[in-house]
């Protein structure tokens, strides 16, 4: 569908397509003993004897990760009930009516527990047979979770690993510590861009501040809407004539079912980019006619004129289930200004932005831990890969902070936690932005760092440790 195009499996490995072995095992699976043994080895030098190895989970509203304790990435990154093939029960309820944890139709989060039970029961005896390839009776797991995961989820899950799949001992870890650790720090500003909202997260010697959390419902679920709408109504779909061109075709508005899924995660994944240059003080903050799927038309002709890209229309080879094979065109600064409305927020929503939130989490921490925080700004999540989303972030907080007079004495000491003020080789990223949380869990049990800790044989099905409410 993607012809011309190095589209390839979204959220695949940046190295390269890994191979395929004759046994239909990708070399990632091949290559595990490898990296076990490695572990196992500066574990034993480390303790004096060898760290036990178990299953690690980070389970999001879209996305599930999933591999050993000890390794430096996940093994397995999939979409959450993707590929859930029901059983006949539940075939005409849950078939391609998800996105995730999110319903499709209405948006809301799923609250039947059944249903999470069904779902998650085939994902993660397809994620044991197919990637782990180990007795899920033999590892222990831990979970890496976020404050705003449904406790309905967590139960739900908890159901599954000891009644289903016989697991027995589950760990469950703040995503925000686990996330802050993969940079040796002990206290930071853990912004955490999900797919249904983003959260900022203080923490503090190693302890989430909750009551100081704030959150905003713009998340990638908005930036999909957003690149959805502008596309549909500044973009043109060329049909190809008999010889493969396009380019006597005057085009035509695109259809809604032309413009799938997949095609706007495309998009959303490997097109997208935040622009270096911020809207103008002039327009607002937020802008008043900047929201999902809306743009005024001063702010159109501005993001025109302030375009980086070498090329002011971009080019997509598509095939539309009504007219066929063609190009889809739409305005390059889609490209760019598609993520503004996280950075400003919705203003026909009454949606705040993330750079707001971030302020508001920061004047609701303690008064002499403020400036720790804004010194090490971590930013996760999937919008996080976006490139420059961080830079851009960054720079915008900071001119936010500088014309407020509260807080503008903070605004020099603010920076991104993976970074040093100093030049230094080792500056940059180590681990990809999204990872960070599960990368983190793997770091503290490799370092035997404790957390919540829940037996097979305590759990009653219903009562579940929350972290939150022993902060």
């Amino acid at each position: 569908m993607f012809a011309e195009s190095n589209l390839g499996i979204l959220g695949s490995d940046s190295r390269g397509p890994s191979t395929v072995s004759s046994t239909g095992n990708s070399s990632s699976v091949l290559r595990r003993p490898l990296s076990t043994f490695g572990s196992a080895i500066g574990s034993s030098l480390l303790y004096g004897t060898t760290a036990e190895e178990k299953i690690v989970l980070d389970i999001g509203t879209y996305t599930l990760r999933v591999g050993y304790s000890g390794d430096t990435r996940p093994l397995y990154k999939t979409q959450l009930f993707g590929n859930f093939k029901p059983s006949d029960k539940y075939t005409g309820r849950l078939v391609g009516q998800t996105v995730g944890l999110v319903e499709r139709n209405g948006g809301q989060l799923m609250e039947s527990e059944e249903l999470l039970e069904a779902l998650l029961v085939e994902q993660l005896r397809h994620i044991y047979r197919n990637y782990l390839l180990v007795d899920s009776k033999s590892r222990k797991v831990v979970v890496a979770e976020g404050a705003l995961l449904p406790i309905q989820v967590k139960r739900a899950l908890a159901r599954v690993l000891f009644y289903n799949l016989r697991v027995p001992v589950v760990t469950f870890y703040p995503g925000s510590v686990t996330s802050l650790m993969t940079c040796g720090r002990m206290a930071g500003l853990v912004v955490d861009c999900g797919h249904r909202s983003t959260t900022a997260m203080p923490v503090y010697d190693c302890r989430p501040l909750v009551s100081c959390m704030t959150s905003t419902p713009m998340g990638g679920s908005s930036l999909f809407e957003n690149i959805r709408q502008l596309v549909l109504r500044f973009g043109k779909f060329k049909p190809f004539d008999d010889r493969g061109s396009s380019a006597a075709s005057n085009g035509c508005a695109i259809d809604e079912d032309a413009l799938s899924d997949d095609i706007v995660r495309f998009l959303m994944t490997k097109i997208v980019y935040a622009s270096p240059i911020a809207i103008p003080m002039s327009f607002g903050r937020p802008p008043s006619d900047l929201g999902v799927g809306l743009a005024g038309d001063n702010l159109v002709e501005w993001f025109e004129s302030s375009i980086t890209a070498s090329n002011s229309v971009t080019r997509l080879t598509i095939d539309c289930p009504k007219n066929g094979r063609g190009t889809l065109q739409f305005p390059t600064w889609i490209r760019e200004r598609a993520a503004e409305i996280l950075l400003t927020g919705d203003a026909t929503q009454d949606y705040k932005g993330i750079i707001q939130s971030i302020i508001e989490c920061v004047a609701k921490s303690p008064v002499d831990t403020r400036r720790e925080l804004v010194k090490s700004i971590l930013v996760v999540g999937g919008i996080a890969d976006l490139p420059n989303f961080k830079v851009r972030l960054l720079h915008d907080l900071i001119s936010t902070l500088r014309i407020d007079p509260r807080w503008s004495a903070l605004a020099d000491d603010a920076a991104l936690a993976e970074e040093q003020r100093e030049g230094s080789a080792a500056n940059g990223e180590a681990f990809l932005a999204s990872d960070r949380c599960w990368t983190g869990a793997s770091l503290a049990v490799a370092a035997r760092i404790g957390g919540i800790d829940v037996k097979a044989e305590d759990f009653d099905g219903v009562k579940i440790a929350d972290w939150t409410n022993q902060i």
